[in-house]
């Protein structure tokens, strides 16, 4: 889960601060994150070293979809 853009909202009652995405993070050779969705209407988003002072990696987000055998 990555945070971007560490401005303040309201959602539903409760503060949310920036946007909470939930993507694949690839690292770059030169320091930089390439951000990926599943959803193939979403683009890529390269975060550049310069641009990740409103960037906050939250925590890793683990699903399984299936029969547990």
């Amino acid at each position: 889960m990555v945070q971007l853009e560490r401005m303040q909202r309201f959602l539903m009652g409760d503060l949310m601060v920036g946007e909470q995405i939930i993507k694949r993070v690839q690292r770059l050779a030169e320091g930089a994150l390439y951000l990926i969705s599943d959803n193939e209407l979403y683009q890529p988003k390269m975060i550049k070293p310069q641009d990740m002072g409103g960037l906050e990696i939250l925590g890793r987000c683990e699903i399984r979809i299936g029969r547990v055998v």
